[in-house]
């Protein structure tokens, strides 16, 4: 399968699998190869003379650590005056050098002619639609009416929604632009000016298109409901005016996020502690899912109950920017602007997920319950943790069924006890599926494998998609990684490598390519595992050093452009060692200093 047809009558083109099998991620060959390099070379050029001009100042470069992560790049470039002769002598050379080899011309194409027709014409069918699935199981085919009539299942929920002429939906974004930049006048010393600087361009910058994009995505891992496919609404908020404001105030929520008890980053955090978990004879796991989780948190019991809780438990955080999260996040949450084709929509509660701070909003909101609830049940659940809108905890059962029924039941309800949020939870088992793993319980520990959904079509990059090759063995070493870190038997793990080398067989790669970097991405995996924490951080951090001292190429690839190790000699013979001369880390700039 190469696509999932989900039209209520099978009606979608046959001959679609041919350009839909190949994933969303696959990339057609440019018609012609790169020809200009001057804003190539531009940027080059100022790259170079930037890290000549600080040299032994990566402060200055953005490489400083205590710098915000919010700011707007400069665009700011040394004057000549500064920056020594050799460092245009030698970007000169590779420059004229380096612009023989790449010429403009006609390239082989990457699709079929039915593949191109297809391209050409899919996107402007009348009758069919062709979206993403939900949590990546590829694409799918759905009528336009059903798409339609699906959106609408949300977006006709009055106590969430509410539909708006053209001239109200323009009022409400001038309103909200104004209210941004008092607010911005208003906290720009609490704030910094990089953040200030950083929301106001981004609110500019939206000002003539300022409302977010809705969309649906099908969560066919769901099941068919009452005749129709559930599907998860999204906001891509990043055209609307307050999409940079909501980036500062993500920034403000992620550490209050990551100190609450129940949180965990990611699967491989999340096994880390699992793996330490001794278990009684009477230790079962459960699981819990919320609800239509950001559409469900009632907006203003969220921000009431969020600002209580950072005002006494945030200590880190000045009482003048308390004041300013507390002003934004209302800016941002009762401001949720949109376009859905012709409609202009708000928000009137909750938070569309495809906004920034939804995340981190989500999570320290049931938190809060969270941390009143839950020591209430520290005899009967061993271990609680949660990933935004799902649960997953070791529940002790007691040893009268009868009681413990009860208090199962009467622990459900105390999930369910917080401003209407609603969650689905699974009876205690010896063994579940939670996010990528299946879970299990054997003799008192936990084991875990790879787990992944049976709808998933494994529409990885076939070898023919116009994607460096370095793209190709990062997919590679990434899974293998990955498949290692989260399965507790070596079995497992092979197993599931087994499995992704057939289906990378399967979309067209050869054995004779796959079989090399597969042996040694197991090794990279095994290196990985080998090394304790701290020495996995002393790499990463030596890889990140490593980079400053870089500086790069930016062109969009080609496969017939020249390739990367002919650009790489240019640049070590014309620039790095030029023959004769002093090698370029032991070259100075203006002050003496070698640029390193």
């Amino acid at each position: 399968m190469s696509f999932h047809d989900l039209t209520p009558d099978k009606s979608a083109p046959p001959y679609a699998k041919c350009l839909l099998g190949l994933g969303s991620k696959f990339v057609p060959t440019p018609s012609r190869t790169t020809g200009s390099l001057s804003s190539t070379f531009s940027r080059l050029t100022r790259d170079l003379k930037l890290r000549v001009y600080f040299a032994c100042d990566d402060s200055n470069l953005g490489e400083d650590e205590d710098r915000p992560k919010l700011y707007v790049k400069s665009k700011w470039t040394p004057e000549d005056q500064f920056i020594p002769s050799w460092v245009d002598g030698r970007l000169d050379r590779f420059y004229t050098a380096l612009s023989k080899l790449f010429k403009s011309k006609n390239a082989s194409t990457n699709l079929l002619p039915l593949q191109q027709q297809l391209l050409d014409t899919l996107p402007s069918s009348e009758r069919h639609l062709f979206p993403e699935t939900d949590k990546g199981l590829g694409p799918c085919c759905v009528l336009t009416e059903q798409y339609l009539e699906d959106a609408a299942v949300h977006l006709t929920n009055a106590e969430v929604y509410e539909i708006l002429s053209e001239e109200e939906a323009t009022l409400l974004t001038d309103v909200l632009y104004t209210d941004i930049i008092d607010w911005l006048k208003e906290y720009k010393s609490c704030i910094g000016e990089d953040a200030h600087d950083y929301i106001k361009k981004h609110l500019l910058d939206n000002s003539n298109n300022p409302f977010g994009q809705f969309y649906i995505l099908y969560k066919i891992h769901k099941g068919m409901k009452n005749g129709r496919w559930p599907t998860r609404p999204v906001c891509s908020d990043v055209s609307s005016l307050s999409h940079g404001l909501g980036k500062w105030v993500s920034e403000m929520l992620i550490p209050i996020q990551k100190v609450q008890p129940s949180y965990f980053q990611d699967s491989f955090a999340l096994k880390l502690l699992l793996d330490c978990l001794d278990l009684p004879h009477n230790a079962q796991l459960f699981t819990a899912d919320a609800t239509s989780m950001y559409t469900f948190i009632k907006t203003a019991p969220a921000l009431a109950s969020i600002k209580q809780y950072i005002n006494e438990h945030v200590k880190s955080m000045s009482e003048d920017r308390k004041e300013a999260l507390h002003a934004a996040m209302a800016l941002v949450f009762n401001n949720n602007l949109f376009k859905f084709g012709d409609a202009f929509i708000r928000q009137r509660s909750g938070t569309a997920m495809g906004t920034p701070p939804a995340p981190p909003y989500a999570t320290i909101f049931y938190a809060i319950h969270e941390n009143a609830f839950l020591p209430r049940w520290s005899n009967h659940v061993l271990f609680y943790k949660r990933f935004i809108d799902d649960v997953i905890g070791v529940w002790l059962a007691h040893e009268d069924p009868e009681q413990n029924e009860q208090l199962w039941k009467e622990f459900q309800a105390d999930m369910n006890n917080w401003h209407g949020l609603e969650w689905t939870v699974e009876d205690p088992s010896n063994t579940v599926n939670f996010m990528d793993m299946t879970i299990s319980i054997v003799n008192g520990r936990i084991e875990t494998r790879l787990y992944e959904k049976d709808m998933n079509l494994y529409l990885y990059l076939p070898p023919h998609s116009s994607h460096p090759r370095g793209v190709f063995t990062g997919l590679i070493f990434g899974q293998v990684l990955r498949t290692r870190r989260l399965c507790t038997h070596v079995e497992d793990a092979e197993s599931s490598i087994n499995e992704f080398f057939e289906r990378m067989l399967a979309r067209g790669h050869k054995q004779e390519s796959l079989a090399p970097l597969f042996i040694k991405a197991n090794e990279n995996a095994k290196a990985f595992l080998s090394r304790t924490p701290e020495e996995r951080e002393r790499l990463k951090q030596q890889k990140q050093t490593d980079s400053h001292n870089q500086v790069f190429l930016h062109l969009q690839y080609h496969p017939d452009d020249p390739s990367t190790r002919e650009i790489q000699q240019l640049w070590q013979e014309l620039v790095l060692q030029l023959k004769g001369e002093t090698p370029l880390p032991d070259m100075q700039n203006s002050d003496g200093v070698p640029v390193g």
